[in-house]
Formats: C-alpha cells, structure tokens, sequence
C-alpha cells in the first residue's frame, strides 16, 4: 500500500514540474513557431497561372494481362515529384536520435551527438504508380488503328452527292454519271454548277461521312507514334448509291497491341547528421547539419502484349497498282478511261478530303491507296528507311514496329521510355540553427530556422519518370521545433511522447517539362506540323508537282513541340513526426506516425511559347491538311476542316494542278486558326499536384554502455496515401548513434 502511494505522490510531483515548465517555456516556443508559419505562409506569391477544366474521366477496359484496372483520380501528368528521404522530421533521421539527443544532454551532459544511418526502399502499385502518367484515368491502353464505324449516323453515297456541289465533266453524259453512282438516268438528278479549265467535276467532302465514332479515351490511334498508316477513306472501295458511306471505303492497319504500364521507384543511401549544442548552459543555441548519399532508380515498364505486328510500309507489301475500271468511265481526275485499261493517273491512292466522281466505281479495289499517301511522304516507314541515310529526317529512321520501339524512338527529344533510369548523387544539404528553450528531466523543447542547399539533381523531360536525387534542385528555408514529454517512468525504463514538426518553403527554378493541351489529354504526343513554316513549305512542294498527286507528311512528333522551359516553384512542404518512445537500461523502441503535405507545384512559362504547331489531318492524301478538333483516340473526320483541298486535280493535259471551286492556297491568316497557342496549355500537366502522404514506422534499438552512448537501432516505415498523387513505398533502415 505504501508503495503504491509513493508511485502515486511521485506522479503528482512530475505532473506539477511538468505543467510549471510548458507554462514557462513551451507556450513561447509554440508562439513563436506559429508566428514563423505564418509569417512565411502570408508572403507567399500567389500563382498566376490557370488550369483548364479536367477532362470527363472515363474508366479504362479490360485489360489483356491480369494487371490491375482502376481509374486513377490523378492522370495526364508529365512529372511526378517522389517524395526525398532523410530530411528534417523524417522518421529515418530523428527515430530514436532526436530522444537520444535530448536525453544525452540533460542527463548526461553530451553536448554533441551524430548518427550514420544506411537505407534502402521501393514503391508498391506499380500500375497505379504509372497511371498517373496515362490519359483519362486508365491503368493500360489499347493501340488500334481500326475505326470505330458510325453506325446510324452514316450517310449514303445518295446522300452524300444531293449534299455536295456537282459538276458535270466535259464530254460524259448526265446519263451516264448518273446509271454510275446509282442516282438514275435524270437529268434533274444532278447539278451543272459550271466548269474550270474546261473540265467540271463532282467533289464531296469526306468531312461529312462520320467514319469515327470512337469515344472510348483508352484506344489509342498508333499513327501518331509513327507505327504503320492512319486509316484512310478509299472510296473507289465504296458500294452503290445506297450502301452507307464509311460501310466499305475505310483502309484500316492492323495493328493492334495493349500496354499495361508498371512504375517501381528504388532508392538506397547513406546518410549523415551531426549536431552541437553551443552554449554551456542546457538551453541555448545549437545547430545541425545533415545531407545522404543516394542511388535512385526509375523504371517505367511498358509491358507490352502485341496482338496483331504491324505490316511495313513497302512496296511489296503495299504496290502502286492502277486501278482497272470496269467501264468506260472516269479517271480520278476527271479523265476519259477505256474500260479495263489501266488509265492514265489512275494510281489508286485518293484523297480523303474531296472526292472526284471518278472514284466513286463500285468495284474497283483500293490496293495502291497507302503507297501513293506514304511511301516517299515524309512519313516514318520502312521504304523509305531503307531508301535515305539522312537520319535527321523522321522518313530516314527505322519506324517503331510496336508502342515498345516507338517510345524508345531515337527522334523523340522528350517523353521516353527507355530501360531503367539512374542516378546516385548527395542529396540536398540541410542547416539549421536552434534554441533549446527547455531541456528538463520531464520535459523538453527547441525550435529552430534552417536553409535548404540544392545539392541534387534537376529533373529533365528526356524520359517519363526521371530518377531525382533530393527536392529537384531547389533552394529553400524552413523552420521546425522537437517537443518532447516524459508519459511515465520505472526503475527500468521510462516511456515519452515526442512531436517533430517541420516546414518548409521551396523555391522556383527552370525545368523543361512537357505538356498536354486543355481538355486534350496525351496531344503532347500527336503528330504536328512544327509550325507555318513547315506546313507552308508542304504546300508549295505538292503545288510545284506535275503530274502526279504528291504526299507531303514531313511532320513532327508532337512530344518534341509540346516540350520547354517552365518555372517550377512547389511552394509549401510540411512534416508533422509523432512518436511515442521507450527507453530501458539498454532497449529502445519507437513507435510513430509520420504526415508529410505538400502544395501543388505553381508552374508558369519561363518565357513566351511561341512555337505555334498545329495537328495535322491524319488522312489526306497530300499530308498537306490541318485538324484542330482531333484528339490521342479520335481523328476527328467528322468535325475536320481542311483549308486545301486535293480538289488540286491535274488538268486535262496533265502538266499542273488547277485548284477547283474557289480553293485558293493557304494564306498566313488561315493557319493562324489552327495554330496552337500559349493560351491553350493545361498546366495541370506539367504540375506534381499536393498530396498528403501518411508514414507509419517502427525503430529497435540497443544501447551499449559506453562514454560515448553508442546505439544500433533498425527501423522500417511504410508511406501511403489515398490518391496516386504520391508514391506508396516501403522504407527500412539502420543506423549508428555517438554523443560526445
């Protein structure tokens, strides 16, 4: 009974010295560090830049492996910071040191104290890990070429020429247009809207034959990689008058092959603290300095399933065979054809953009079309690889066969997948000076205001998910406090209750990064004409041809425009470390939870982006058209406008292209209505958004009797979060404690 009164009196008499010394010291600490938070938190720039309205999210398909599926709240993205290890309140740098370094020097007056500690980790969720770097929320994509037919909302040839504006060509009577294209033998049942250079001619503009319909954002159209053809309208494939429009006259690849990307992020290092309390006395001034050794590893694994190989853009596998009509009837040109001749100009390779009465033939079959609109064009296929040396033309490199080589492409600047990426460097170097307001035998308290040195690496946009050693190379400051109270103490041990806080401010520096455009997720890797210039240049080569339609695909990838110089600034980042520690006469364990929050990056142009590409049309002959309206899955036939038109037929002497029906070349002010401006990036692509990452941890220890109070402990931490905004990793780690 006495013994238990004595327990009891000894705890009132530490609850007293407690309450008496958070009176006197800790109010103030607490009033000081709230007064620094919010001193920094009111000075603070605010962000200039605006974000576009997120897409409508729509969950991916099933997947052809058995990787996961689900739809990712964060997606699109060109860069995710990962979240840097051994920084101010992480649990690998202050479990058990922190304590030890207050116990230390009020008990047994150390005022110095170190810790070596060697860790190592690795991600979880490698497929939520890298969708958040996929389009519209999906975990894996699909890359078809095939169209998606519109179904009811096609229109029939019939329909197509009541809508178009007819011309009759010289010498052809109404009668037979009209038994050839199933309209009847009346004369009323077409218009004669008059003649150019003597010729006239019945065009119709492909825009309105709504072959697309596809609205799934997981598919993805593999021409813009640089992997086999677009789909191509080939009307000579076309049935009768009453058949629908898109039913038959559709060349699609077929290619088809599925991604199911995986992100694993690595990491090992050796880190260092040391710090010193500089004043005799037990409260007073003190610093600490401490920075790691890291080796990082990044890899981005597409995982690949080819489901059907591409077939090469050749001449074997795609000949440039004339066409054998079946009447007398017309070239595509407007020229009189002796049935079953191979007439002249009748290359089977016709534009998508206006079509000529003469292709309208029933029977005929398209097997030249993807010669005549590839090969020689401009575009990556394998006869032309084989046929130039130039590697600094797109043409001249070996196209990618699957999504794999595409992404390893050696003529993509940026947005790479490439193997495993690596680096090991020191991390960012950390100083700070503090005070130690109280160092009690039941109570302490400090707080402190430290520097951020950016001794790490800077991300760079060459690859999808770079390794970075530290913050990215910022600069910053920060400030913080270690609170700790003794919960209750035995002959044998003593247990204490400690909070680490931290926070920190980062400053912006300039990276390159990619980007997506608003509501167009992925558009970073659409094929563009680079800017006026190029596409201009296009145009006056298919103008200056004589006698042939030439095809002109001298396009860029998307990925290497839609790449500059940004200000990255991430603003506020904070740490909030609670741990509940246990002390015996050589044991030690500490349990804690650890919050790490961070600001969404505020991203601004580092200069003006004056590049001013436009996507090109996917299915014009010529390569020469633009389509501002298409999208990674949709070509966007249907809503295409094309300001030139391969109405630019040869004449009847076959020596130059006559424009027909007012189409005029392009002028400067067209392309400016197609041009892609500053104004249209989504900078939510470019920013890591904020995320609250949750840390639980464990740390064992030994203490052995020495002077010097050396202890080995082993800890291991578990980092996760709700949202893919941040990485879910495992941590474990040992280290090696002195005091002097």
């Amino acid at each position: 009974m006495y013994k238990k009164l004595g327990r009891k009196k000894k705890g009132i008499v530490m609850y007293l010295k407690l309450k008496k010394s958070i009176e006197e010291s800790m109010k103030k600490q607490i009033f000081l560090l709230a007064f620094a938070l919010l001193a920094v938190g009111t000075i603070l720039p605010t962000c200039a830049t605006t974000s576009c309205s997120p897409c409508a999210t729509t969950c991916s398909t099933p997947c052809a492996t058995s990787c996961d599926n689900l739809c990712t709240p964060e997606h699109g993205h060109t860069y995710l910071q990962v979240t840097p290890h051994f920084q101010a309140a992480s649990p690998e740098l202050v479990s058990d040191f922190n304590s030890n370094v207050l116990y230390n020097l009020e008990r047994e007056d150390k005022h110095g104290a170190f810790e070596v500690v060697v860790f190592g980790g690795k991600s979880t969720k490698a497929s939520q890990a890298a969708a958040y770097f996929l389009p519209c929320g999906h975990s894996s994509l699909t890359f078809d070429g095939r169209v998606t037919l519109a179904g009811s909302n096609l229109k029939t040839f019939a329909r197509v020429l009541a809508e178009s504006d007819a011309r009759l060509i010289s010498g052809i009577t109404i009668t037979s247009i009209g038994g050839e294209i199933g309209l009847g033998a009346t004369a009323t049942a077409i218009a004669v809207a008059g003649t150019v250079n003597g010729l006239t001619f019945i065009e119709t503009d492909s825009a309105t034959y709504q072959f697309d319909s596809n609205k799934d954002t997981s598919k993805i159209l593999p021409w813009n990689f640089g992997i086999t053809f677009a789909a191509l309208f080939e009307p000579r494939g076309s049935a009768v008058s009453g058949a629908a429009v898109g039913s038959a006259l559709v060349t699609s690849p077929a290619f088809l092959s599925t991604i199911c990307p995986t992100l694993t992020y690595s990491h090992v290092g050796a880190g260092l603290a040391l710090r010193y309390h500089f004043s005799d006395d037990k409260n007073g001034w003190w610093g600490l300095i401490s920075t790691a050794v890291q080796n990082v590893r990044s890899n981005f694994c597409l995982n690949e399933d080819v489901t059907t190989e591409a077939t090469a853009i050749t001449a074997a596998n795609f000949p440039a065979v004339d066409v054998v009509l079946p009447t007398t009837t017309l070239s595509p040109y407007g020229v009189v054809v002796t049935a079953g001749s191979n007439g002249d100009n009748t290359t089977a390779a016709n534009a998508n953009a206006f079509v000529t009465l003469g292709s309208v033939v029933a029977s005929a079959t398209p097997t030249g079309s993807i010669n005549a609109a590839y090969i020689g064009s401009g575009f990556p296929n394998a006869a032309d690889a084989a046929a130039v040396a130039n590697a600094t033309r797109a043409s001249s490199a070996t196209p990618p066969a699957n999504v794999t080589e595409a992404f390893a492409n050696e003529l993509w600047n940026y947005g790479k997948v490439c193997g495993c990426q690596k680096i090991t460097r020191l991390a960012d170097i950390e100083l700070s000076l503090g005070y130690q307001w109280m160092c009690g035998d039941c109570a302490s308290t400090n707080w402190y205001l430290g520097v951020v040195i950016p001794t790490g690496n800077k991300p760079c946009a060459t690859y999808i998910a770079p390794a970075v050693v530290g913050n990215g190379q910022h600069a910053g400051i920060m400030t913080g406090s270690c609170t700790e109270v003794m919960l209750s103490e035995e002959s044998d041990y003593s247990a204490w209750y400690r909070i680490d806080a931290c926070a920190r401010y980062l400053f912006r520096n300039t990276q390159k990064r990619s980007f997506d455009l608003c509501g167009n997720e992925w558009s970073r890797y659409m094929m563009v004409w680079e800017n006026e210039t190029a596409y201009s240049a296009a145009i006056t080569a298919m103008n200056a041809a004589v006698g042939t339609i030439p095809a002109y695909r001298t396009y860029e990838y998307g990925i290497n425009v839609f790449t500059t110089d940004f200000y990255i600034k991430p603003q506020f980042q904070g740490r909030l470390n609670q741990a509940v520690y246990f002390q015996g006469e050589h044991f030690r364990a500490e349990l804690g939870w650890n919050i790490f929050a961070r600001q969404t990056d505020c991203v601004q142009l580092a200069c003006d982006w004056t590049a001013l590409p436009a996507f090109a049309d996917s299915s014009y002959l010529g390569g020469v058209a633009l389509n501002n309206n298409r999208t990674i899955y949709n070509d966007s036939q249907t809503t295409a406008v094309n300001v030139i038109s391969t109405a630019n037929r040869i004449n009847a002497a076959a020596t130059a292209f006559v424009p027909l029906d007012g189409i005029t070349p392009l002028a400067a002010t067209a392309y400016d209505d197609f041009a892609i401006t500053q104004d249209e990036i989504e900078y939510n692509s470019v920013a890591t958004p904020g995320a609250i990452v949750n840390t639980p941890y464990l740390t064992l220890g030994y203490a052995f009797e020495s002077d010097y109070k050396p202890q080995l402990s082993v800890g291991g931490s578990y980092e996760f979060t709700t949202r893919n905004s941040a990485l879910n990793q495992w941590l474990v780690w040992g280290k090696f404690e002195l005091a002097f």
